[in-house]
């Protein structure tokens, strides 16, 4: 009888250890942008209001499918559309949650407060590459790249119309973050990065074609730099995953988003 009651505690043990773990490892990773700019708080309301605890990181799209295709997590986070051969090969599906506003940013020395979107492509492209070329002083502008994602229809090349090489001057990085502090510490730099980032930086915003990249101006469909941000599942999400989507996606789900990135719906 003893041994009975003692297999029946271990017995428990072993499925409330288990069930914690199972709970502990649903999760999402991906693009740092959507996780900051929104996810993170969406994952906090989602726990309040259902009692099931998400884990969300950080880190680029490419960490969003490597989690999903290893089943680590059961959602990732792309900045760029899903790849082809990631939807073919382990069934992954997309689903769109929010939109990223893509800022063009310069120094807070530079006195230009607005440019035409053909002019930012021009400037991508090196067709402009003074700043008197645009209304500004007589000085070489220094465009700084992002160059990412260039196998997945990245958002930025897609929105400038830049299919081939970008500026041959043009400073090449890695990160948002290196794009920021490069137009943060020359005069005659510009770049483009989420307004997420680029709202907590010591950058100037400027407006393109007239208009401010703001969440409403977005949605309205005014401004025209953006990306948008999904979620990926290995199939068609169920359970908890699928409970978590519909969140972010609902009402509630999406005046989170509002905040600083433009809703869907």
């Amino acid at each position: 009888m003893y041994y009975n009651k003692k297999m029946k505690c271990l017995l428990i043990y072993l499925i409330m250890s288990a069930s914690l773990l199972y709970a502990a490892d649903f999760g999402y990773q991906g693009t740092h942008i959507l996780t900051h700019g929104a996810l993170e708080d969406a994952a906090k309301a989602f726990e309040k209001k259902y009692g099931i605890n998400v884990v969300v990181k950080g880190g680029g799209c490419a960490d969003g499918i490597a989690v999903v295709a290893k089943d680590r997590y059961e959602m990732g986070g792309l900045c760029c559309p899903l790849p082809r051969e990631a939807a073919e090969k382990y069934g992954m599906i997309a689903h769109r949650v929010a939109v990223d506003i893509k800022a063009v940013i310069v120094n807070p020395k530079n006195s230009i407060k607005n440019l035409t979107l053909r002019q930012v492509s021009d400037i991508h492209s090196g067709t402009i590459t003074d700043w008197k070329q645009v209304g500004g002083i007589h000085k070489p502008v220094a465009l700084v790249f992002r160059d990412h994602c260039r196998d997945m229809d990245e958002p930025v090349r897609k929105a400038l119309g830049i299919a081939g090489p970008v500026a041959k001057k043009a400073i090449i990085v890695k990160t948002d973050k290196d794009v920021i502090e490069y137009v943060e510490k020359f005069p005659s730099a510009i770049g483009v990065v989420s307004r997420v980032l680029a709202e907590k930086a010591k950058v100037k915003i400027i407006d393109v074609d007239g208009v401010s990249p703001t969440p409403m101006n977005t949605e309205k469909g005014l401004y025209p730099i953006t990306g948008d941000f999904y979620i990926i599942t290995k199939g068609t999400p169920a359970g908890r995953t699928k409970k978590f989507i519909e969140f972010v996606l609902s009402e509630e789900g999406q005046s989170i988003i509002g905040k600083r990135l433009a809703r869907v719906k």
